[in-house]
């Protein structure tokens, strides 16, 4: 039983981190589609504060 309990634990672990990593990939294919369009700086950071409900300052990491 605690076997199991850690295998899970791991699972869910691996699971998290890998649709982190989905969602930042998804973002920062959207800057560089914006990027491509030659959309404003300003304009792509407030796109994806908003899609992604993201602060400011969360926002402009991806940037």
């Amino acid at each position: 039983a605690k076997k199991n309990r850690e295998w899970r634990h791991e699972y869910m672990t691996l699971l998290m981190r890998d649709q982190e990593n989905i969602e930042k990939g998804k973002i920062y294919g959207m800057i560089s589609a914006y990027r491509d369009l030659e959309v404003p700086e300003d304009e792509i950071l407030k796109k994806v504060q908003e899609k992604f409900q993201l602060s400011l300052e969360e926002a402009r990491e991806y940037l």
